[in-house]
């Protein structure tokens, strides 16, 4: 059961009976408002989600953080210094505790230098980064949200790894995009 809508998470969230998905796996635009009390109300597993250093989306129940350390840009920062980390707030609820092991111990150091291979995106995660985190917080055959689909890069890790997944975007084109391109 894999499908994606264009929908609002919040309003989306609030008709969902309790615990009615595996995981939350997600990358919200920072700074805005996401919805933890719903999300922690359908959730039954690791909720899991992007955010800047100044973000608390977990609202300080992160059981764990892990970092992604982009690739140095040329982007032009004359008003700050620019970014290079961002923060992946993990929480890891004891009603479904996922955590698989047997990987290489180098895919569960919490610091991760993955690099988006395609040109002309400014925001996507790399495949490689959201794979290694599906296979390490999930089961196969999961259902796994993505409230903030985008690209939808969450998406197609959870499908080149057995995982079902349910997308949501408010904005029509991410969602026109991930009816075209995750097949």
């Amino acid at each position: 059961m894999s499908y994606i809508l264009n929908a609002d998470c919040f309003e989306w969230a609030r008709g969902m009976p309790d615990n009615s998905v595996d995981h939350i796996i997600t990358d919200y635009e920072y700074g805005t408002f996401f919805p933890f009390v719903e999300f922690l109300r359908v959730c039954r597993g690791t909720i899991m989600t992007f955010c800047s250093e100044k973000d608390d989306p977990l609202q300080g129940n992160k059981t764990e953080i892990a970092y992604w350390v982009k690739t140095p840009s040329t982007k032009n920062f004359s008003k700050h210094i620019g970014r290079f980390v961002e923060q992946i707030h993990i929480l890891r609820q004891p009603e479904y505790d996922v955590f698989n092991g047997g990987l290489h111990w180098s895919n569960y150091v919490g610091v991760y230098s993955d690099m988006v291979e395609e040109k002309g995106w400014e925001w996507k995660k790399p495949l490689s980064l959201m794979e290694r985190l599906v296979r390490i917080y999930t089961n196969l055959g999961d259902l796994v949200l993505d409230p903030y689909m985008g690209s939808g890069t969450t998406l197609q890790a959870c499908k080149n790894l057995g995982r079902n997944y349910i997308g949501l975007d408010i904005d029509e084109t991410w969602f026109e995009y991930c009816s075209e391109n995750i097949k």
